[in-house]
């Protein structure tokens, strides 16, 4: 049984800018002898908390070389277990979206006590980026947060989820805009649906707002992390989301962009 007296944190990075992590992490951060950080993290600025610690890269980015999963436990594992202060530091909050399970199962085979501490998540920071709340009385009672797969199966479960939502948030969906349009598109949801595309929430955001009809054909300003908000939250009509804050599709340059008072 390990007895060490330290539990290994899980710590929620938040979207990117170190400002926007907690009290809690931050010093959890600052009294860490080893640092397991992600991608998506301004890693030069998260370094500067604490920077006698051994900071290590164990983050994913789709289409790229990544560290295998189960090599991630077994790291976590043995710096524990040589009585270190080991931190996990999980872009956003670690439960959404985080592969949060995968680690929590490698430290359960070996007893290992560990303390999940929240963060920023990216659907969060995207939605302040933009000035608007992803509830409004009357228009938006639910959210969904979903990540997008083709597969037949997979398919049908986040598209239901997204279609039985007021607003959804789709993480992770930058190199399937167009399939993620048509699959809409195809379940009946208007192609006039107004949809918020943030590229690098709260690091160097770029934010569009458009239309589902030209998601189809929409190109990415960057390369960073893409996160869509879809739903009538948004509105091209109303007022109150001032103009500097979205970067608007040439279809809607003349519009007064706003969200539903």
């Amino acid at each position: 049984m390990i007895t060490l007296k330290n539990p290994i944190f899980f710590v929620g990075a938040g979207p990117g800018n170190p400002d926007l992590i907690t009290v809690k992490g931050m010093k959890l951060i600052q009294d860490a002898d080893v640092i397991f950080y992600d991608a998506l993290i301004d890693f030069k600025g998260f370094q500067e908390l604490n920077k006698s610690a051994n900071w290590i890269f164990v983050g994913k980015r789709v289409g790229k070389v990544s560290i295998d999963q189960k090599l991630i436990g077994k790291l976590l594992v043995n710096y524990y277990q040589n009585n270190n202060k080991v931190v996990r530091l999980k872009g956003g909050d670690p439960s959404i979206f985080g592969r949060l399970t995968e680690e929590i199962v490698a430290l359960n085979k070996y007893d290992i006590p560990f303390e999940i501490v929240p963060g920023v998540t990216a659907g969060l920071a995207c939605a302040a980026e933009l000035n608007v709340s992803l509830t409004k009385r009357n228009v938006s009672r639910s959210i969904c947060f979903v990540t997008p797969a083709f597969s037949d199966k997979s398919n049908v479960s986040w598209l239901r989820s997204v279609l039985n939502s007021d607003t959804a948030v789709i993480y992770m969906g930058g190199k399937d805009l167009e399939k993620i349009a048509s699959s809409l598109i195809d379940s009946k949801m208007s192609v006039d649906m107004p949809i918020a595309i943030i590229e690098n929430a709260s690091t160097r955001p770029v934010k569009t707002l458009t239309k589902l009809s030209r998601l189809m054909t929409y190109h990415l300003k960057t390369d960073g992390p893409v996160c869509l908000i879809i739903g009538n939250i948004f509105s091209l009509t109303n007022t109150m989301l001032t103009e500097d804050v979205v970067i608007k599709d040439d279809d809607l340059k003349e519009e007064k962009i706003s969200y539903v008072a």
